[in-house]
């Protein structure tokens, strides 16, 4: 039987690269490594995009790179079947973020208005690489 971290790290999820995502509930990712802290007894269910349902083996926070710093997402569900690390824009707006999507661009803002990152849309989705907020082409 596998255990938590394998299954988490079997993932074939970048782990830099995370979607921006409108249909999504909750932030997720497969990768049990970006946790700086997980609740191993969450267990759930969340279903994807083609109707099925997939098992949910945890739910901690993650610490990710901004413009003005490291920030901290609460409540990101560790999916190890997804290949794709995902942000809720709903869960982002519960937690006083701003998110803009205007001109091909998509900014995220905090509680203050303070600019967080600026993710350019490619191939009609935006992506940002959390640990290169500051440096990657995607933001400026």
């Amino acid at each position: 039987m596998a255990t938590i971290q394998e299954m988490c790290n079997t993932s074939k999820a970048n782990d830099s690269s995370w979607l921006i995502d409108s249909g999504c509930t909750n932030h997720m990712t497969a990768d049990l490594s970006l946790f700086r802290d997980l609740d191993k007894s969450y267990l759930s269910r969340v279903r994807i995009g083609n109707g099925d349902h997939v098992k949910v083996k945890g739910k901690g926070a993650i610490e990710v790179e901004t413009l003005s710093g490291t920030k901290t997402l609460k409540n990101v569900l560790c999916v190890p079947q997804i290949n794709q690390n995902l942000v809720s824009v709903g869960q982002l707006i519960e937690s006083g973020y701003s998110i803009i999507f205007n001109d091909r661009v998509c900014d995220i803002k905090d509680k203050n208005g303070v600019l967080l990152l600026s993710a350019k849309m490619m191939n009609r989705s935006f992506n940002v690489d959390w640990r290169e907020a500051c440096l990657s082409a995607n933001t400026y």
